[in-house]
């Protein structure tokens, strides 16, 4: 019977990956075809820190719903990423990938965090700098799970808030209200101020998840104007 198993998972194996590649391609055409049809404003890259005219490793901080923009404008850098090992994971892992991210760690709040959130903190320490949806992969929106906080600590980095604005687009009946810039549409991205996260010992310092919040609001607010 197992001998039977073995080519029969084999061929359900290969169509998984013939699905990955063929829904990775096409995720990336469309993102590619899409995002150069916009017409960017970026504000706030100055806010990015520096060394001898180079950045340095950060943290780049995006609400789930509004990542789609600042993940394009920061693309061809070698960013590290989260990418969730449900089953969207390796697509989204590969669309990365061709959009010049390093490849992504992996993990979620939800499944694999601990070591997702491992192999963040290893890269900062390695010299490339990562980015966040500190309230994905499944919400609650705009809620901060502490794994951000806990990166920037341990590496010694800073955070940088991350938002944009699209006033055409469509917006997804999901979790997040996912923002989906239209074709041909302006679209703002803007990079806050850099945040560093207080600790009292071990723990997040009170109030700090509120500071947090109302940095990210706003960046946000700068996206708008």
């Amino acid at each position: 019977m197992s001998a039977e198993r073995g080519p029969v998972m084999d061929a359900k194996a290969r169509r998984r990956e013939r699905k990955v590649r063929w829904s990775a391609r096409v995720g990336y055409w469309a993102v590619n075809c899409l995002a150069r049809s916009w017409r960017l404003t970026v504000r706030g890259e100055e806010n990015f820190p520096t060394q001898n005219g180079t950045r340095v490793p950060v943290i780049v901080s995006v609400w789930h719903g509004l990542m789609i923009a600042p993940i394009w404008t920061q693309r061809n850098r070698g960013i590290v990423a989260l990418a969730s090992e449900h089953g969207d994971g390796e697509i989204i892992a590969r669309i990365l990938e061709r959009l010049g991210y390093a490849p992504p760690a992996r993990g979620s709040s939800s499944r694999g965090g601990a070591r997702g959130l491992m192999a963040m903190i290893a890269a900062l320490r390695d010299g490339a700098s990562v980015a966040f949806t500190p309230d994905g992969p499944r919400g609650p929106a705009r809620i901060p799970q502490p794994g951000v906080f806990v990166a920037a600590h341990k590496a010694n980095v800073v955070i940088i808030p991350a938002s944009m604005q699209a006033p055409s687009a469509w917006r997804l009946r999901s979790w997040d209200r996912f923002v989906l810039p239209k074709p041909f549409s302006r679209v703002y991205v803007a990079f806050g101020t850099p945040f560093v996260p207080r600790f009292t010992g071990d723990g997040l310092a009170d109030g700090e998840v509120e500071r947090f919040v109302a940095a990210m609001d706003a960046t946000e607010a700068m996206a708008c104007a």
